[in-house]
């Protein structure tokens, strides 16, 4: 299974990405245009899904929210990843998470929604029912949760 396509809104210096992938991916750019940025991405998404990891630590080591918010996002603060992953014998599937910061209170990263599909069909959409009930729920993706990605645990063994 590859990444086949990578979205970014408001990550780190790219204020929008929207790319196709292969298997084989070049990087290429002078000193200081975003490379590692960009490539920060995936290690971002590897650590809310491995073990001991989560959301709150994946943001926590790369120095909180506002530092991986792109400076030019002031009207529109959320920081969006989507990624499609495919092998070409099985449906694909995509993931996507958006973030925030609570408004009050700790100031938590929370998500604005997280969202997985296998194929063209939406296996979760977040925030549900229950997330509405208990705003701390959206403080953990279901991705770095066991008893919850059943479904699409594939992706979170992928990351």
């Amino acid at each position: 299974m590859i990444v086949s396509k990578l979205a970014l809104k408001n990550w780190r210096n790219f204020r929008a990405v929207d790319v196709p992938l292969t298997d084989r991916v070049f990087v290429i750019g002078p000193n200081a245009s975003g490379k590692s940025n960009l490539l920060d991405v995936f290690s971002f998404l590897r650590d809310i899904a491995k073990a001991g990891g989560g959301l709150q630590g994946a943001i926590t080591r790369r120095g909180g929210l506002s530092k991986i918010r792109c400076l030019a996002a002031r009207r529109e603060p959320d920081v969006e990843i989507e990624v499609e992953l495919s092998d070409g014998t099985r449906p694909s599937y995509r993931y996507a998470v958006g973030m925030t910061q609570q408004v009050r209170g700790y100031r938590q990263p929370i998500l604005r929604y997280e969202k997985v599909w296998i194929g063209d069909q939406i296996v979760l959409n977040r925030p549900d029912s229950d997330d509405k009930k208990d705003e701390l729920r959206l403080t953990q993706t279901h991705l770095e949760q066991i008893s919850a990605n059943s479904s699409f645990r594939e992706v979170s063994r992928f990351s």
